[in-house]
């Protein structure tokens, strides 16, 4: 299966995706742009490749990271943008920059 069609979390944020806690998803560039309301994807542990469940996309957005929302619920929140550049370069292993691309994606998870 394609990395392309399967979402990966990190470890500290799987049992969150899957107790319902976390049920929104902020990424970075536009890899995850062809998803739309009502499409299915699977989900997976990042660190140990393990696809746990599916998710159901349920909403779609789009923004430039400057402009990311910071406290939406069902997403960890980030104190300010320098908190969540620091979150999102630690996951994604490199700079983040102001103009970046996010898509929004919030989903309903379903175990496998």
């Amino acid at each position: 299966m394609s990395d392309q069609n399967i979402i990966g979390f990190a470890s500290e944020l799987v049992d969150s995706v899957k107790n319902g806690t976390k049920t929104l998803t902020y990424r970075l560039g536009d890899k995850y742009d062809f998803l739309k309301p009502g499409d299915v994807i699977k989900t997976k542990d990042s660190s140990t490749g393990e696809v746990f469940g599916e998710l159901t996309i349920t909403e779609k957005s789009v923004c430039e990271f400057k402009d990311l929302a910071l406290d939406l619920p069902r997403h960890e929140a980030y104190s300010n943008l320098e908190d969540a550049r620091q979150s999102f370069e630690r996951l994604y292993n490199r700079p983040v920059k102001d103009d970046e691309r996010v898509v929004i994606l919030k989903f309903k998870f379903k175990s496998l």
